[in-house]
């Protein structure tokens, strides 16, 4: 049983790392141990899966800290809504445990003199809490976590991405990697709130912690010699969300660019075309260009060409 979870547990470092070199966060720092500074936590030591310090490119004066936890289960999560509350609320509570210790350590102090990065300084905890059973892959077990409510030491922000996310994150960018225009592409940063305002420094090859743990990836490309954005969203085909969408892509978009690509979960071009057309007519006179597809790949997609 115990060499079961330590190859379980080490599974998953080496897919949190992989998926961590997927968005721009190459060589971060692993292993990291830290001394436990409080006596809540009955431990002498935290240890740090990885450690990742970067400039934040959408906040113009800081320098995030990120505490990665990894946590794999072979088996895939609890199946009941209880069960995966209480793992969650156990994961999260080292995490915090970590974070909280972490931050005033003099190993982390160092690695960020070292760094020599902003002013400001953000301490964010990311779990990555993955599973490996095929069959539940894409379960949302967001809903079962949605009213927990802890108690954290820490005061800092802490993220999850879990399978469903992961799997989002992975098959996205194998997507577009795998594209005509796959070779050279950076993340676009879209304005939100403190962040840079010259669009031309509105893109780079790290995906932001705030991009990382929601349900979209945008992504700044050029067609021909101009630049060009195709927006990545875990979502499903339906009115409502391509409405959503074409909004958020225009946002932005900002003017700078004619094609925009929106890449959904489900879309079926034969039966999804009469709706996906009657919303984009009332963008026609916005001068850009809108095409949809699905990134699970199909078949179908034969007909979009």
């Amino acid at each position: 049983m115990g060499e079961s979870s330590k190859t379980s547990g080490e599974n998953g470092e080496k897919i949190t790392e992989e998926l961590l070199k997927l968005i721009g966060w190459s060589s971060p720092l692993k292993g990291v141990s830290v001394p436990c500074n409080s006596k809540s936590h009955d431990k002498k030591t935290h240890g740090n899966d990885f450690v990742f310090i970067y400039n934040n490119p959408l906040h113009e004066n800081r320098t995030d800290i990120v505490y990665v936890s990894s946590k794999n289960v072979k088996k895939g999560y609890p199946k009941g809504d209880q069960g995966v509350k209480t793992a969650f609320k156990g994961h999260l509570s080292e995490l915090d445990g970590i974070v909280s210790c972490s931050k005033v350590s003099g190993e982390i102090k160092q690695a960020i003199q070292t760094f020599q990065g902003r002013k400001q300084k953000k301490h964010v905890g990311l779990l990555v809490w993955l599973h490996g059973d095929r069959e539940t892959q894409n379960r949302d077990i967001k809903p079962a976590l949605s009213r927990i409510q802890l108690d954290l030491a820490s005061n800092c922000p802490l993220y999850l991405v879990d399978m469903a996310r992961a799997s989002f994150i992975k098959e996205a960018i194998s997507h577009f990697r795998a594209s005509k225009q796959g070779e050279k592409y950076h993340f676009y940063y879209p304005k939100l709130g403190n962040v840079i305002a010259n669009a031309d420094e509105r893109y780079g090859d790290l995906l932001p912690i705030e991009l990382m743990a929601s349900d979209l990836i945008p992504i700044r490309f050029t067609l021909g010699e101009k630049p060009s954005l195709c927006l990545y969203a875990k979502q499903s085909f339906s009115e409502e969300s391509m409405k959503k969408l074409c909004s958020l892509a225009f946002d932005f978009a900002d003017g700078w660019v004619q094609d925009i690509f929106i890449g959904l979960e489900s879309y079926h071009p034969a039966e999804d075309k009469q709706t996906k057309d009657a919303v984009l007519m009332a963008y026609q006179d916005r001068k850009a260009n809108i095409k949809v597809f699905c990134y699970k790949e199909s078949i179908l997609d034969l007909l979009e060409y």
